[in-house]
C-alpha cells in the first residue's frame, strides 16, 4: 500500500517526533534548540526514541526523564505500531559503521544496516508517513548503495531532500566533524526556502544565515583583532591567518553578549580568555595547569597607555605559540581548507575548580610516547579535530590533546623536537632528556563535559555520576553537532 497524503501540518498543532538511534539525546537536545519552533511558538514532544544501548539510555533519561524510551531495537517496529503513533517528523543518526572510512564498508550488507533498512520498507506502506525527515551519518555514506534504497523510499512517499556535507567549523565552532545530512519533506508542505539541487551541499543556504550565532561572533572577534594589530603590529605579523587572538572578547561583553540568544544556549557561562589577563581570577588561571612555571603573559589594566602596549605583546606572544604549535597539528587530507573564522576553544573548555580535576586527564607517560601523532591545540587555538569513540584509549586520529602550559620555551622546545623527530621518522623512541621537554608542555585530554560543550549540548546536560569516562568517550564520540542539527531542523521548518 502506498504511502497516503499527509495532512498539512499546522503550528497549532503538536508536532510529533520519533527519534531513532537516540543515543544520549544530541536529537532532541537539538530540537529543543531549534529556533523556528521557539519563534512560531509551534509545540513538539518527542512521542519515542529508540536505542539499543543501555549506557546511552540512562544518559538520555538522566536528561529528559519523561521522554517514553524503548531498548528493543527499530525491527521492531511495524506498520501498525508506526501508524498508531501519528509521527510527523523522524530524527535519526544510524550506525555508521558500514560507511566508515576506516571501517570495512559492508554498506547494506552490514548487520548494522538491517535496522535502517527495515524502516526505509516500512515508510511506503504506512497509512501516516511523517512529513518530515532528517538523517546524519558518516562522510561516505553519500556514495553507498543504502542512501541510494534511502532516497529511493523517499521518492515513493513523495518527500523532496535536500543533501549536505557539512562540519561545525563553518559555523564558528572549533571542532571539525564532518558529516552526511539530508534533511526531507513532504510536497504537500511548502517548498523549501532554497532552491533544491542534486548533488550534495557544502555549504547552508543563505536562509539560515541570521541563525548562525557562532559565526557571527567568531567575525566579530576576527574584526576586533584586526582593529588591534593591524595599526600597531602590521610590522610583526606576517601571516593573516593568525590574528585570531582577540584579547578583549567575552561572551559576557554588552554589546557582544549571547546569553539571551536561545540558539546559542550551548556557549559555556564561564567569563574566561586565557588570551586576556593574568590578573582576571583564580579560574582563569586554572585554564593553564595551576602552579606551573610559565611565563604567561600578563598585564596591568590600571593604567591605560601601559595597557596597550601589554596588550600588543600579549598578542605577539601568543602569535609565537601558534606558529610554534603548528607543528603540533596532526590534520587529515582536505582539512587545511579555511571555513572562516571560528571561535578560540577556550570558549569551550572548563575550568579546574568546576567538575573534574584536570590531574586526571594528564596524558599518562606512557601515551606521551605518542607524541608524534598526536593532534596538540591550546586555549587560544581557532580548530579541533573530531573527537570519536576512541578518544581516551587511541591516540592517532582520535581527537586533539590540550596543552596547557603557555611557556614560549617550553613549546618552542618541544616543536624543535618535533621537527627533528619527524625528519628522522622516530615515533616513539624516546630519551630522558625528550621526555622532559614533552612534559613541559603540560598535556591533559579533553574532558567529557568539554567535547560536549563542542558538541553544542546545553548547559543543562549531564552525566550520571557512576558511569567511567572512557564510557562517555565512547558514546560522546559517537553522537552529533547539536547546533548543526538544530539548524538544520529550523531550515526543513522554514
Amino acid at each position: 500500500m502506498a504511502a497516503s497524503s499527509a495532512p498539512v501540518f499546522h503550528h497549532e498543532k503538536e508536532l510529533r517526533v520519533l527519534e531513532l538511534y537516540s543515543g544520549i539525546g544530541g536529537m532532541h537536545f537539538a530540537l529543543d534548540n531549534t529556533s523556528v519552533l521557539k519563534d512560531k511558538n509551534m509545540k513538539y514532544k518527542v512521542v519515542l526514541a529508540i536505542d539499543i544501548n543501555n549506557v546511552a539510555n540512562r544518559i538520555y533519561q538522566h536528561n529528559f526523564p519523561v521522554t517514553k524510551m524503548s531498548s528493543s531495537g527499530i525491527e521492531g517496529l511495524t506498520v501498525k505500531k508506526l501508524d498508531k503513533l501519528k509521527i510527523d517528523m523522524i530524527l535519526m543518526s544510524p550506525p555508521c559503521q558500514p560507511f566508515t572510512r576506516v571501517g570495512k564498508k559492508m554498506d547494506h550488507e552490514d548487520a548494522r544496516s538491517k535496522s535502517l533498512l527495515h524502516l526505509l520498507d516500512l515508510l511506503p506502506r504506512l497509512s501516516h508517513c511523517p512529513s518530515y525527515i532528517l538523517v546524519e551519518n558518516v562522510k561516505g555514506f553519500e556514495t553507498s548503495q543504502t542512501r541510494d534504497i534511502l532516497v529511493e523510499s523517499l521518492k515513493k512517499c513523495d518527500f523532496t531532500y535536500q543533501e549536505f556535507l557539512l562540519t561545525p567549523l563553518q559555523m564558528g565552532i572549533p571542532n571539525a566533524r564532518l558529516r552526511y545530512y539530508l534533511i526531507a519533506k513532504r510536497r504537500q508542505h511548502n517548498s523549501f526556502c532554497f532552491p533544491i539541487k542534486d548533488q550534495v551541499l557544502h555549504d547552508l543556504p543563505e536562509c539560515v544565515d541570521h541563525l548562525l550565532v557562532y559565526r557571527q561572533q567568531a567575525e566579530i572577534q576576527d574584526q576586533k583583532v584586526k582593529a588591534n594589530t593591524e595599526s600597531d603590529m602590521s610590522g610583526k605579523i606576517c601571516d593573516q591567518s593568525l590574528i585570531h587572538r582577540d584579547i578583549r572578547f567575552t561572551f559576557n561583553d554588552e554589546n557582544d553578549s549571547l546569553v539571551d540568544k536561545p540558539s546559542a544556549e550551548c556557549l559555556s557561562n564561564q567569563n574566561v580568555n586565557i588570551c586576556e589577563t593574568e590578573d582576571q581570577s583564580d579560574v582563569d588561571k586554572s585554564v593553564y595547569k595551576e602552579g606551573t612555571k610559565s611565563k604567561r603573559p600578563k598585564f596591568d589594566n590600571t593604567d591605560g597607555e601601559n595597557t596597550e602596549g601589554r596588550v600588543r605583546e600579549i598578542i605577539s606572544q601568543f602569535i609565537e605559540i601558534e606558529n610554534h604549535n603548528e607543528i603540533f597539528r596532526q590534520v587529515e587530507d582536505g582539512e587545511h581548507k579555511s571555513y572562516g573564522p571560528c571561535l578560540q576553544l577556550v570558549h569551550f573548555l572548563e575550568t579546574k575548580n568546576k567538575l573534574w580535576d584536570f590531574d586526571k586527564f594528564r596524558v599518562p607517560e606512557k601515551d606521551l610516547k605518542r607524541f608524534i601523532v598526536m593532534d596538540i591545540v591550546n586555549p587560544c587555538s581557532r580548530k579541533s579535530i573530531c573527537f570519536t569513540k576512541r578518544y581516551g584509549h587511541f591516540m592517532e586520529g582520535a581527537g586533539s590533546i590540550v596543552q596547557m602550559t603557555s611557556d614560549i620555551q617550553a613549546v618552542k622546545a618541544a616543536a624543535d623536537l618535533k621537527a627533528h623527530a619527524v625528519q628522522i621518522q622516530n615515533r616513539d623512541q624516546w630519551q630522558e632528556e625528550e621526555m622532559e621537554i614533552i612534559r613541559r608542555l603540560e598535556l591533559r585530554y579533553f574532558t567529557p563535559q568539554e567535547i560536549a560543550n563542542l558538541l553544542c549540548f546545553p548547559q543543562s546536560f549531564c552525566f550520571p555520576d557512576d558511569i567511567e569516562i572512557i564510557q562517555l568517550y565512547r558514546l560522546l564520540g559517537n553522537s552529533l553537532n547539536v547546533y548543526v542539527v538544530s539548524i538544520l531542523i529550523s531550515l526543513m521548518l522554514l
